[in-house]
């Protein structure tokens, strides 16, 4: 049975353990987060509660004894592959390699010959040219092609999805020498169904930086024209619509801002790696979506003064903390960059979110007395609540919809003066 390593067991490298256990390799599981190993040891999951079948994947495969979980770098000892699956943070619109470098550095000290070390976490294209290999060159007295070898996998999941997706999407696949496109082939054959493309390693690095930014810029179109319709006084979905059934058309939604580890994160990565006279389309797009937090405040204010109400005496309340439907990650939320902005401007607040702990209990009595409500992410739990109901419950019936996703005649149906963006 072949020894295999992960190095970083987040959002990426947790599930990928968990996948190569399944196909009944050894997989030590490392993680400089003691508490994390421990808490892993013990089969409970750290994040991602809601994830389909991640609670029982882990229960099983650590009773199988196919995994290691360990915080000792010293346990790569004789991987044949190490994957690293490290954080690469954007600080100040630049990538941070402080995590990064020190894993390879740690992982460079026990490094065998001929092993593969592949890159699963996205990186800044030519990452792997000017960090990966010349660290572990360094660290371990060994030389690329001739005694390791690096691979560039950049992985493609999200929330919600992350089995279907690690087990079913298309690969993109960087390598440093021919030599290893078989077994590089073999593994990700067994990880997904999905296609597999083997390119060099700054095309792989490129390919999911362009992927995100990509979405980014999409998603900044789509919230621009929402602003677009406001001031045109007509409604951005209805827009959206028709626009899409144009062939060739696939306007996005707009919406309350952009979050997640991913979206915010990798046009920056991009942007670091080249010049950037010519991508202005990516910066202003990074602006777009990064103002709409801001927008959504506006939105609430200006409804608050047309009724007379001083928003600093206001009490608002806000649904939705997660940065995607249905899940409890919360990074990079735009509903924290809105509460945030609450705070600033001494405007009272009620947060609920029914999948995040701490914020999931209580929700009518959170609504209770509002002065506002805001719908910043459309939780399938909020598709159960009554307007009706709600009507009776706040103190004044102004609905702010961020994503859509109450039906505006019905609001108004039931007093409420309804604001949405790109549908006023």
């Amino acid at each position: 049975m072949k020894k295999l390593t992960v190095i970083g067991l987040g959002y990426v490298g947790l599930p990928l353990t968990l996948r190569l256990s399944q196909l009944n390799y050894r997989v030590v599981a490392i993680d400089i987060d003691a508490e994390k190993i421990k808490s892993l040891i013990k089969k409970k999951l750290p994040f991602a509660q809601n994830e389909p079948h991640f609670k029982n994947y882990l229960k099983r495969e650590t009773k199988r004894k196919t995994i290691t979980f360990s915080s000792s770098f010293e346990d790569i000892k004789n991987s044949q592959v190490i994957f690293v699956c490290v954080d690469t943070p954007i600080y100040d619109k630049k990538p941070n390699y402080k995590s990064l470098t020190a894993a390879l550095g740690s992982t460079a000290k026990f490094l065998r010959r001929n092993s593969i070390v592949v890159i699963e976490s996205t990186v800044s294209p030519r990452t792997c040219v000017n960090l990966v290999i010349p660290t572990l060159e360094k660290g371990s007295n060994l030389k690329i092609n001739k005694d390791f070898f690096v691979a560039a996998v950049p992985e493609r999941i999200r929330p919600n999805h992350i089995f279907e997706q690690l087990t079913t999407l298309p690969r993109v696949i960087g390598i440093s020498d021919e030599k290893i496109k078989h077994e590089m082939k073999k593994f990700y054959q067994d990880i997904t169904s999905g296609a597999l493309d083997f390119v060099d390693l700054t095309t792989a690095e490129t390919v999911k930086t362009v992927e995100n930014t990509f979405r980014d810029v999409n998603i900044a179109f789509a919230n621009q024209m929402a602003l677009a319709c406001e001031e045109l006084g007509v409604n951005i979905w209805k827009v959206r619509e028709l626009v899409n059934k144009s062939p060739f058309h696939d306007l996005h939604k707009p919406s309350p801002g952009v979050g997640g580890h991913c979206i915010p994160k990798d046009p920056w990565l991009l942007l670091s790696s080249v010049g950037t006279e010519h991508l202005s389309i990516v910066k202003d797009a990074r602006k777009t979506n990064d103002s709409m937090p801001a927008h959504l405040l506006e939105l609430i204010k200006i409804t608050l003064r047309e009724e007379n109400i001083n928003p600093k005496k206001a009490k608002v309340c806000v649904l939705g903390y997660s940065y995607v439907e249905d899940s409890d990650d919360v990074r990079n939320s735009p509903s924290q960059m809105l509460l945030d902005l609450l705070k600033l401007c001494k405007i009272k607040y009620t947060i609920h979110d029914p999948n995040v702990e701490g914020l999931n209990t209580n929700l009518l009595g959170k609504i209770k007395d509002a002065d506002c409500i805001v719908l910043t992410v459309g939780h399938k739990e909020y598709k159960h609540l009554s307007l009706k109901k709600l009507s009776k419950l706040v103190k004044n019936k102004i609905l702010v919809d961020g994503k859509n996703y109450f039906d505006k005649s019905l609001a108004q149906k039931h007093g409420f003066i309804y604001k949405g963006i790109g549908n006023l």
